[in-house]
């Protein structure tokens, strides 16, 4: 037996909408039968409503540095945890228990200085986790791969939360924007597109930051799109599978992080995908998309008009997603990281 592993919750309370959130879900929705998770929330017992089923533990702590430098080593020693198992960029310098990390950040943000200096620094005493398909990276510590995964609820047929959200009947679906760069390029090339589809295919973007959203508000009517972009600001997680689940195609921009990120779980909804051409991207997504160099604004929004408006060139597509996605096993998953467990703890 493993033993007990302690899960760190911080993108739960605060980037529910996050690839760390959602590679985080998936940790504890295929969590091994012979591990016991506890997951560690930074905030009091009664406004966390995100751990049901879950043996959960609290520590009110507003500092992130602080949070992964002592709170979860001393969560973990509280409840006799033999592993810590985060999604971010950053490990306790000094802990004396064994910290695994699933990267499902691109950076490491929203740090203090010395929080972030502490972290980086305590990612060389960590175990680092990457999916298997991706480019392998240098870090000072010894990387284990495990095999790709994605939440149980973007599987196709997964049933999903039902959605409230008054949304058009077809829709292309942008999930999260990287910065406002990235959301001047999508206005940018969605003035090439929305003439031509954006009346029967709107864009619906959801999950962005507030800096980015009041860009976007801002840019709609200079870029004369307001009519053909839907910008979803009160969502909650549950309801994200089922916008992946009704949508079109996905349009992704920027990396993606290793863990958690849209273009997976369009992949496992079995939907096409329209993203710029990225090492990362290109390595996940295979033929499944249309992937395009970031100079190219204009060929972005060709592609957005093909795949909707080309059925057998989104047929393809989303075969092709299929068949990618087919070859991911939860079980090989968790019998992987099952024993990374075991030889860690």
């Amino acid at each position: 037996m493993t033993g007990r592993v302690l899960y760190d919750g911080w993108p739960l309370i605060h980037a529910p909408l996050s690839a760390a959130a959602w590679h985080l879900r998936t940790l504890l929705a295929l969590n091994p039968k012979d591990v016991q998770p506890i997951l560690a929330l930074p905030t009091e017992p009664e406004v966390a409503s995100v751990a049901n089923g879950f043996e959960t533990t609290f520590s009110h702590v507003h500092d992130r540095g602080e949070w992964e430098q002592r709170s979860l080593q001393r969560l973990a020693m509280e409840h006799k945890a033999n592993l810590i198992h985060s999604t971010s960029l950053a490990a306790s310098l000094f802990g004396k228990i064994p910290t695994l990390i699933s990267p499902a950040e691109l950076e490491a943000g929203n740090r203090s200085r010395i929080g972030e200096a502490l972290g980086r620094g305590g990612l060389a005493r960590a175990t680092i986790l990457w999916p298997e398909d991706l480019p392998a990276i240098k870090l000072p510590r010894e990387v284990k791969t495990l095999p790709p995964v994605v939440h149980p609820d973007f599987s196709m047929g997964a049933t999903t939360h039902s959605l409230d959200l008054n949304l058009p009947d077809e829709f292309l679906l942008v999930d999260g924007i990287p910065s406002e760069e990235a959301a001047f390029q999508l206005l940018e090339s969605w003035t090439w597109a929305a003439a031509s589809i954006g009346e029967l295919y709107p864009l619906v973007i959801t999950n962005v930051s507030d800096s980015t959203q009041k860009f976007l508000l801002a840019r709609l009517p200079e870029f004369h799109v307001e009519e053909s972009v839907r910008l979803i600001t009160q969502i909650i997680a549950k309801d994200i599978p089922g916008l992946y689940q009704k949508c079109a195609a996905l349009v992704h921009l920027g990396n993606p992080a290793p863990w958690g990120n849209p273009l997976r779980n369009a992949l496992s909804c079995g939907k096409a995908i329209v993203a710029q051409n990225e090492p990362s991207t290109e390595a996940i997504v295979s033929s499944a998309g249309y992937l395009i160099s970031k100079e190219d604004l204009r060929g972005f929004g060709a592609a957005m008009i093909t795949v909707v408006v080309d059925e057998k060139a989104r047929e393809k597509l989303e075969d092709a997603a299929k068949d990618w996605a087919a070859h991911w096993s939860e079980m090989k998953f968790k019998g992987g990281l099952m024993e990374i467990y075991g030889a860690s703890g």
